[in-house]
């Protein structure tokens, strides 16, 4: 299943953005995340500017939309976050990264962008260095593999040809770890990864909404979020202070014309 979620908000005209500051190690406590055995585990800190969850389980025979596959194929969560340098991204899947395509198993996919939202995914950053790319690069994409269900469903899987325009950090972990959300049995694997906005280029800042979409090469299940580049939003203190600072400033022209 593809989940969309639109992130939205005021450009960047004098407004001060929040350092991210995330640790690229494949831990996300950082983002907020917890292995409490409760649904408020997924909920990251405020900070996060966009994230959606989709926290199935089930055997290999449990469907997914389109594929099946069950916990062992399901992406869980998708988080992105982004300050004046980088876009962070997160993830939290049932997929172990080892998986290699082979015996009716599939590796996991890239990370996909898409400038504009028009289904043309730009960008694709190598999670695991497969068909002989590197690991952590961006890769500016000419050909996108599609899964057994096509990109008409379920969008791209991995990156199969392109051009390396710079390194950014990919960190995964290969050790599932349970007890996070409400099926406590089920095993969980995380990515992290951090890329220089510098190398998007044109592209990054203009206001223009972006797609952001991770699956495994069988795109059996899938995951999207919408952030805006360059979008920067007062926080609620900042908000706050804005009327108060107006009235000061009437009073002073008051005072000024007394």
């Amino acid at each position: 299943m593809r989940i969309r979620f639109i992130f939205s908000g005021a450009l960047a005209m004098g407004l001060s953005m929040q350092a991210a500051a995330y640790t690229i190690d494949g831990n996300l406590a950082d983002w907020g995340l917890h292995r409490n055995g409760s649904a408020a585990d997924w909920t990251p800190n405020a900070q996060a500017k966009v994230w959606t969850v989709e926290d199935q389980t089930g055997g290999r025979g449990t469907h997914l939309t389109p594929g099946y596959g069950g916990q062992a194929y399901d992406v869980e969560a998708l988080y992105v976050d982004y300050d004046a340098s980088y876009l962070y991204l997160a993830l939290v899947t049932g997929h172990n990264p080892l998986t290699s395509n082979c015996g009716g198993n599939y590796a996991p996919g890239d990370f996909a962008i898409d400038f504009g939202r028009n289904g043309s995914y730009e960008f694709g950053l190598e999670t695991t260095g497969g068909n002989g790319k590197i690991q952590g690069g961006l890769y500016a994409v000419s050909t996108w593999g599609t899964g057994l269900w096509g990109a008409a469903n379920e969008g791209p899987t991995s990156i199969l040809n392109g051009t390396l325009i710079g390194m950014g950090a990919v960190v995964y972990t290969t050790t599932g770890v349970a007890n996070m959300g409400i099926y406590a049995a089920d095993q969980h694997y995380f990515y992290e990864a951090r890329i220089p906005v510098a190398l998007f280029g044109a592209y990054w800042g203009t206001g223009d909404a972006l797609d952001v979409e991770w699956t495994m090469n069988c795109a059996n299940d899938s995951l999207k979020v919408d952030p805006v580049p360059g979008a920067s939003v007062p926080e609620p203190g900042t908000l706050a202070l804005l009327p108060l600072g107006l009235l000061g400033m009437l009073g002073l022209a008051r005072r000024r014309r007394g």
